[in-house]
């Protein structure tokens, strides 16, 4: 794979949709869902671009797949072609991270917003992305990737209890022939 892919796809997530500042970060890592230490402990190989690290959270036929409009690409099928991806990735770009920005959980998937920061000819770069990582028990075992963008100054926070607007009465009648 080629390494410009990852800038696309690692870009930029937890409990529900708000920032990583709330309360739910605050708990011990051992504390949160298995689902989002697994990812959170991807994420921290990726950091210390260690593959190694990487792989033992993958199951051996780890896909990787990137979405681009309407098409779909699969990246890597198994985890010796996710650790030669990334192998390239981190000898052309050294001081890439990954922050997660958010992350939603349900059942065995883990949406994340995640934010990917790098240099290049001494020019801070970042970008974001949203990602999908199912995970068969305690590993990964598949990961979606939707096209890079600029990352948001401030997420986007959903509101509670949204106003319920009640249908006119009378606007529809029966017709009857």
């Amino acid at each position: 794979m080629k390494p410009k892919i990852w800038l696309l796809a690692f870009g930029s997530v937890f409990m529900t949709l708000s920032p990583l500042t709330d309360a739910a970060e605050s708990l011990p890592l051992e504390e949160q869902p298995k689902s989002v230490q697994v990812v959170k402990q991807f994420i921290q190989g990726f950091n210390n671009h260690s593959v190694e690290q990487l792989l033992q959270h993958t199951t051996p036929n780890v896909h990787w797949f990137n979405l681009t409009g309407t098409k779909m690409d699969i990246e890597t099928s198994t985890q010796q072609e996710l650790g030669a991806a990334m192998t390239d990735y981190f000898a052309s770009l050294t001081d890439a991270k990954a922050s997660l920005r958010q992350i939603l959980v349900s059942a065995n998937y883990v949406s994340t917003v995640e934010e990917v920061t790098w240099s290049h000819d001494g020019e801070q770069n970042s970008q974001c992305s949203l990602g999908i990582y199912q995970l068969a028990g305690d590993k990964i075992n598949a990961v979606w990737f939707y096209p890079s963008h600029a990352c948001d100054e401030t997420p986007w926070i959903e509101v509670a209890t949204p106003e319920i607007v009640q249908p006119e009465i009378g606007l529809l009648k029966e017709t009857r022939q």
